[in-house]
């Protein structure tokens, strides 16, 4: 198992103040995806995307079957400004399905910003129960019932240099603080041409429970020091990957950050922490 435990002083719900490391935390279960990718075959055949909605759909069932606390989607939602409106109709329809508290990290497919596929229809009024992270710089979700935080700093095209976890605070008052990006976390043998640069340092340095990954459809943890950081990878399995499995993350009240990989096809494999592929991080003086 891995854990991460954060020595600080913060105040959590009720209000008063005492050392994370002598108090229990709320015991909390999340469902992590990303690179759902919907519409990507909008343009095709009109029965090509049926994959693709189906994962989400199996993402949806599962989070309900595991009857978690909150679900992650880590970018790339959507594929592109241009779904058609029966894309949007089928993505409010399954998010308003989840009926528990759901944070969107845009990421480069689905960016926010000029042409915004999420200025083509309003998520607050069909889907009361999403969150969408659109600060360039950076915003925090708030979700006191849970005594939990979640940081994430939103893709646009007009950065050429975007870092996901650029300007990222230290840590608030609650009891899980948690932290949402879409990039290419840099490993000794990263391609440096790839946009989106995610060091280990930063990871390390952040000071978050969990760190919820996406931009990779191969499942994986990657190396962040004391702070637990994973790709979900895609929800369609593309390529083989380590994919068709959503992420539940369990948080335990003594702080211990548990992952496992959850199949989202009947038969498919279970996969604990342990097994879970892990990549460790380039640091930045090699680059």
């Amino acid at each position: 198992m891995v854990e991460s435990k954060v020595d600080a002083i913060y105040s959590g719900a009720s209000g008063k103040r005492t050392s994370m490391t002598t108090i229990e935390r709320p015991e909390l279960k999340i469902i992590h995806t990303s690179d759902v990718h919907l519409g990507a075959y909008d343009a095709g055949k009109s029965d090509d995307g049926v994959g693709l909605e189906h994962a989400f759909s199996s993402v949806v069932n599962l989070a309900i079957a595991e009857d978690a606390d909150l679900v992650i989607i880590a970018g790339d939602f959507f594929d592109n400004a241009r779904v058609k409106e029966h894309t949007l109709e089928f993505a409010a329809s399954e998010l308003a399905r989840i009926d528990r508290p759901t944070v969107i990290g845009p990421g480069n497919h689905d960016h926010v910003g000029p042409y915004s596929v999420y200025d083509r229809f309003d998520l607050a009024d069909a889907c009361p129960n999403v969150t969408l992270l659109r600060g360039r710089d950076g915003e925090t979700a708030e979700f006191p019932a849970l005594d939990l935080e979640i940081w994430g700093r939103a893709h646009t095209e007009t950065l050429m240099d975007f870092s996901p976890f650029e300007g990222i605070p230290e840590r608030g008052s609650y009891a899980w603080s948690l932290a949402v990006g879409h990039g290419h976390f840099i490993h000794p043998k990263a391609l440096l041409h790839h946009s989106f640069h995610i060091l280990e340092e930063e990871l390390a340095a952040s000071g978050r429970d969990y760190v919820a990954l996406g931009h990779w459809e191969q499942m994986t943890r990657v190396s962040a020091g004391d702070t637990v950081a994973a790709y979900s990878g895609a929800s369609e399995g593309l390529g083989g990957h380590n994919g068709g499995h959503a992420l539940r993350v369990h948080l335990k009240s003594d702080g211990e950050v548990a992952l496992t990989a959850l199949p989202l096809e009947e038969g498919g494999a279970v996969i604990e922490n342990d097994d879970i592929p892990i990549l460790e991080g380039l640091s930045a003086s090699d680059m």
